[in-house]
Protein backbone atom coordinates (compact mmCIF):
# COMPACT_ATOMS: atom_id res chain seq x y z
CA UNK A 1 0.00 0.00 0.00
CA UNK A 2 1.52 3.37 -0.96
CA UNK A 3 2.74 5.52 1.91
CA UNK A 4 0.78 8.73 2.28
CA UNK A 5 2.69 11.95 1.85
CA UNK A 6 2.74 13.91 5.10
CA UNK A 7 2.77 17.69 5.53
CA UNK A 8 6.07 17.35 7.39
CA UNK A 9 7.78 16.21 4.19
CA UNK A 10 6.47 18.71 1.64
CA UNK A 11 8.15 18.68 -1.73
CA UNK A 12 10.53 21.52 -2.55
CA UNK A 13 8.04 23.08 -4.96
CA UNK A 14 5.43 23.05 -2.17
CA UNK A 15 7.38 24.41 0.74
CA UNK A 16 10.11 26.60 -0.82
CA UNK A 17 8.11 29.79 -0.25
CA UNK A 18 7.15 28.72 3.28
CA UNK A 19 10.74 28.50 4.44
CA UNK A 20 12.35 31.64 5.81
CA UNK A 21 15.49 32.25 3.79
CA UNK A 22 18.50 33.06 5.96
CA UNK A 23 20.99 35.34 4.24
CA UNK A 24 24.49 34.22 5.11
CA UNK A 25 26.88 36.99 6.12
CA UNK A 26 29.19 36.32 3.19
CA UNK A 27 31.86 38.93 2.30
CA UNK A 28 32.64 37.24 -1.05
CA UNK A 29 36.36 37.87 -0.67
CA UNK A 30 37.09 35.60 -3.65
CA UNK A 31 35.28 38.19 -5.80
CA UNK A 32 36.52 41.34 -4.08
CA UNK A 33 40.15 40.32 -4.60
CA UNK A 34 39.52 40.93 -8.32
CA UNK A 35 39.06 44.69 -7.73
CA UNK A 36 41.76 46.56 -9.65
CA UNK A 37 41.35 50.06 -8.21
CA UNK A 38 39.82 51.70 -5.16
CA UNK A 39 36.13 52.57 -5.77
CA UNK A 40 34.61 55.87 -4.65
CA UNK A 41 30.90 54.96 -4.95
CA UNK A 42 29.88 51.29 -4.89
CA UNK A 43 26.56 49.51 -5.35
CA UNK A 44 25.85 45.95 -4.21
CA UNK A 45 22.72 44.61 -5.93
CA UNK A 46 21.10 41.93 -3.81
CA UNK A 47 23.21 42.89 -0.82
CA UNK A 48 21.59 40.40 1.57
CA UNK A 49 22.56 40.94 5.19
CA UNK A 50 25.57 43.11 4.36
CA UNK A 51 28.62 40.86 4.24
CA UNK A 52 29.99 42.48 1.09
CA UNK A 53 29.35 45.96 2.47
CA UNK A 54 31.25 45.05 5.62
CA UNK A 55 34.23 43.80 3.58
CA UNK A 56 34.20 46.85 1.28
CA UNK A 57 34.18 49.16 4.31
CA UNK A 58 37.28 47.41 5.66
CA UNK A 59 39.05 47.57 2.31
CA UNK A 60 37.96 51.06 1.21
CA UNK A 61 36.90 53.08 4.29
CA UNK A 62 36.20 56.25 2.28
CA UNK A 63 33.99 54.62 -0.35
CA UNK A 64 30.29 55.56 -0.37
CA UNK A 65 28.39 52.29 -0.11
CA UNK A 66 24.91 51.63 -1.52
CA UNK A 67 22.95 48.40 -1.37
CA UNK A 68 19.73 47.11 -2.95
CA UNK A 69 17.83 44.37 -1.14
CA UNK A 70 14.15 43.45 -1.47
CA UNK A 71 13.94 41.27 1.66
CA UNK A 72 13.22 43.65 4.53
CA UNK A 73 14.85 41.69 7.37
CA UNK A 74 18.10 41.31 5.42
CA UNK A 75 17.96 44.96 4.33
CA UNK A 76 17.68 46.08 7.95
CA UNK A 77 20.77 44.06 8.87
CA UNK A 78 22.64 45.40 5.85
CA UNK A 79 22.09 49.00 6.99
CA UNK A 80 24.73 48.42 9.65
CA UNK A 81 27.33 48.13 6.87
CA UNK A 82 26.13 50.40 4.04
CA UNK A 83 25.57 54.15 3.92
CA UNK A 84 22.29 53.57 2.06
CA UNK A 85 20.16 50.44 1.56
CA UNK A 86 17.20 50.64 -0.83
CA UNK A 87 14.36 48.12 -0.65
CA UNK A 88 13.38 48.38 -4.32
CA UNK A 89 14.08 46.74 -7.64
CA UNK A 90 17.30 48.46 -8.71
CA UNK A 91 15.83 49.38 -12.11
CA UNK A 92 13.07 51.43 -10.47
CA UNK A 93 15.31 53.41 -8.10
CA UNK A 94 15.96 57.13 -8.65
CA UNK A 95 19.35 57.23 -6.94
CA UNK A 96 19.78 60.95 -7.56
CA UNK A 97 16.58 61.68 -5.63
CA UNK A 98 18.00 59.62 -2.75
CA UNK A 99 21.19 61.67 -2.63
CA UNK A 100 23.61 60.03 -5.06
CA UNK A 101 25.97 62.70 -6.39
CA UNK A 102 28.27 60.66 -8.66
CA UNK A 103 27.68 57.59 -10.82
CA UNK A 104 28.70 54.23 -9.41
CA UNK A 105 32.24 53.19 -10.28
CA UNK A 106 31.86 49.70 -8.75
CA UNK A 107 28.81 47.45 -8.97
CA UNK A 108 28.58 43.99 -7.37
CA UNK A 109 26.24 41.34 -8.78
CA UNK A 110 26.96 38.23 -6.75
CA UNK A 111 24.67 35.31 -7.65
CA UNK A 112 21.92 37.69 -8.75
CA UNK A 113 21.57 37.50 -12.53
CA UNK A 114 20.56 33.83 -12.63
CA UNK A 115 17.48 34.67 -10.52
CA UNK A 116 16.14 37.23 -13.02
CA UNK A 117 13.78 36.71 -15.93
CA UNK A 118 15.80 39.11 -18.09
CA UNK A 119 19.32 39.66 -16.71
CA UNK A 120 20.41 41.01 -20.13
CA UNK A 121 18.02 43.95 -19.72
CA UNK A 122 19.25 44.70 -16.20
CA UNK A 123 22.87 44.88 -17.37
CA UNK A 124 21.94 47.10 -20.31
CA UNK A 125 19.83 49.39 -18.12
CA UNK A 126 22.67 49.85 -15.63
CA UNK A 127 24.84 51.65 -18.18
CA UNK A 128 23.34 55.16 -17.65
CA UNK A 129 23.75 54.77 -13.87
CA UNK A 130 27.44 53.92 -13.82
CA UNK A 131 30.69 55.72 -14.65
CA UNK A 132 31.95 55.37 -18.21
CA UNK A 133 34.90 53.31 -16.92
CA UNK A 134 33.04 51.58 -14.08
CA UNK A 135 33.96 48.08 -13.00
CA UNK A 136 31.32 45.42 -12.32
CA UNK A 137 31.98 42.23 -10.36
CA UNK A 138 29.73 39.31 -11.30
CA UNK A 139 29.47 35.75 -10.01
CA UNK A 140 27.37 33.17 -11.85
CA UNK A 141 26.81 29.44 -11.27
CA UNK A 142 28.54 27.35 -13.95
CA UNK A 143 26.12 24.91 -15.60
CA UNK A 144 28.92 23.30 -17.62
CA UNK A 145 30.22 21.91 -14.31
CA UNK A 146 31.24 18.30 -14.94
CA UNK A 147 29.44 16.87 -11.90
CA UNK A 148 26.18 18.54 -12.94
CA UNK A 149 26.59 17.31 -16.53
CA UNK A 150 27.23 13.78 -15.30
CA UNK A 151 23.99 13.85 -13.31
CA UNK A 152 22.14 15.12 -16.38
CA UNK A 153 23.60 12.36 -18.59
CA UNK A 154 22.39 9.82 -16.04
CA UNK A 155 18.93 11.31 -16.44
CA UNK A 156 18.75 13.31 -13.20
CA UNK A 157 18.21 17.07 -12.94
CA UNK A 158 17.42 17.70 -9.30
CA UNK A 159 16.48 21.16 -8.09
CA UNK A 160 17.67 21.99 -4.59
CA UNK A 161 17.44 24.73 -1.97
CA UNK A 162 20.87 26.08 -2.92
CA UNK A 163 23.71 25.43 -5.31
CA UNK A 164 23.96 25.00 -9.07
CA UNK A 165 20.31 23.98 -9.39
CA UNK A 166 18.82 26.30 -6.79
CA UNK A 167 15.03 26.12 -7.16
CA UNK A 168 14.86 29.90 -7.63
CA UNK A 169 17.28 30.03 -10.59
CA UNK A 170 15.56 31.14 -13.79
CA UNK A 171 18.57 31.38 -16.12
CA UNK A 172 21.55 29.09 -16.64
CA UNK A 173 24.96 30.12 -17.96
CA UNK A 174 28.15 28.52 -19.16
CA UNK A 175 31.23 30.73 -19.33
CA UNK A 176 30.65 31.28 -23.05
CA UNK A 177 26.98 32.21 -22.56
CA UNK A 178 27.90 34.64 -19.80
CA UNK A 179 30.46 36.33 -22.04
CA UNK A 180 27.88 36.62 -24.83
CA UNK A 181 25.51 38.28 -22.37
CA UNK A 182 28.16 40.77 -21.24
CA UNK A 183 29.34 41.77 -24.71
CA UNK A 184 25.82 41.99 -26.15
CA UNK A 185 24.66 44.25 -23.32
CA UNK A 186 27.65 46.61 -23.55
CA UNK A 187 30.50 45.20 -21.44
CA UNK A 188 33.87 43.57 -22.00
CA UNK A 189 35.51 41.03 -19.71
CA UNK A 190 38.67 42.28 -17.98
CA UNK A 191 39.26 39.25 -15.77
CA UNK A 192 37.81 35.79 -15.22
CA UNK A 193 38.35 33.48 -12.25
CA UNK A 194 36.53 30.42 -10.96
CA UNK A 195 35.43 28.99 -7.62
CA UNK A 196 35.70 25.28 -6.82
CA UNK A 197 33.18 24.44 -4.15
CA UNK A 198 31.58 21.01 -4.57
CA UNK A 199 32.35 17.65 -6.18
CA UNK A 200 34.16 19.50 -8.97
CA UNK A 201 36.89 20.50 -6.51
CA UNK A 202 37.60 16.84 -5.72
CA UNK A 203 37.71 15.98 -9.42
CA UNK A 204 40.07 18.86 -10.16
CA UNK A 205 42.45 17.84 -7.37
CA UNK A 206 42.41 14.26 -8.62
CA UNK A 207 43.33 15.14 -12.23
CA UNK A 208 45.23 18.44 -11.97
CA UNK A 209 48.64 16.76 -12.17
CA UNK A 210 47.69 14.39 -15.00
CA UNK A 211 49.13 14.59 -18.50
CA UNK A 212 47.03 16.57 -21.00
CA UNK A 213 45.28 15.93 -23.26
CA UNK A 214 43.88 13.00 -21.36
CA UNK A 215 40.75 11.17 -20.27
CA UNK A 216 38.70 12.18 -17.23
CA UNK A 217 36.48 9.39 -15.91
CA UNK A 218 33.47 9.73 -13.61
CA UNK A 219 31.48 6.57 -13.09
CA UNK A 220 30.85 5.19 -16.59
CA UNK A 221 31.46 8.57 -18.29
CA UNK A 222 34.81 9.26 -19.94
CA UNK A 223 35.62 12.71 -21.30
CA UNK A 224 38.63 13.97 -23.24
CA UNK A 225 40.16 16.98 -21.45
CA UNK A 226 42.38 19.21 -23.56
CA UNK A 227 44.39 21.03 -20.88
CA UNK A 228 44.61 21.90 -17.21
CA UNK A 229 42.68 25.10 -17.99
CA UNK A 230 39.94 23.05 -19.68
CA UNK A 231 39.80 20.83 -16.56
CA UNK A 232 39.51 23.89 -14.30
CA UNK A 233 36.59 25.28 -16.32
CA UNK A 234 34.83 21.90 -16.26
CA UNK A 235 35.20 21.63 -12.49
CA UNK A 236 34.21 25.23 -11.67
CA UNK A 237 31.08 25.72 -9.61
CA UNK A 238 31.07 29.48 -10.15
CA UNK A 239 32.46 31.78 -12.81
CA UNK A 240 33.66 35.12 -11.46
CA UNK A 241 34.05 38.14 -13.75
CA UNK A 242 35.36 41.67 -13.71
CA UNK A 243 33.68 43.59 -16.55
CA UNK A 244 33.55 47.19 -17.76
CA UNK A 245 31.56 49.11 -20.44
CA UNK A 246 32.97 48.71 -23.96
CA UNK A 247 30.93 51.59 -25.53
CA UNK A 248 30.75 49.66 -28.81
CA UNK A 249 34.53 49.80 -29.22
CA UNK A 250 35.26 46.14 -29.99
CA UNK A 251 38.96 45.78 -30.61
CA UNK A 252 39.30 42.33 -32.21
CA UNK A 253 37.38 39.57 -33.95
CA UNK A 254 36.76 37.54 -30.80
CA UNK A 255 35.03 40.50 -29.14
CA UNK A 256 32.95 41.21 -32.22
CA UNK A 257 31.86 37.57 -32.34
CA UNK A 258 30.84 37.64 -28.68
CA UNK A 259 28.83 40.83 -29.22
CA UNK A 260 27.05 39.32 -32.23
CA UNK A 261 24.13 36.90 -32.47
CA UNK A 262 26.44 34.22 -33.92
CA UNK A 263 26.95 30.94 -32.04
CA UNK A 264 29.01 27.80 -32.54
CA UNK A 265 27.09 24.80 -33.87
CA UNK A 266 24.32 23.85 -31.40
CA UNK A 267 22.88 20.34 -31.26
CA UNK A 268 19.90 20.88 -28.95
CA UNK A 269 16.41 20.81 -30.45
CA UNK A 270 14.73 24.17 -31.04
CA UNK A 271 14.33 27.00 -33.48
CA UNK A 272 16.62 30.04 -33.67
Amino acid sequence: MPRKHSAASDFLWQDRDKQEYVYAFNPRIECLTMIQRAPTVALDIGCGSGGVGHALRQLFPHCELWGCELESTAAQQAREHFDHVVEQDVESVDFSALGLKKPFDLVCLFDVLEHLFNPWQLLHNLLPRIATDAHLLVSLPNVSNIALLYDALQGFWKYRRAGLLDFTHLRFFTDYDARKMFYQTGYRVLNHQVSLLGRGKDIYNQYADAAFPGALTIGDLSLQVKSKTHLLHLCADQNLYLITPHHGELTHAAERELASNDYPRIYAFGED
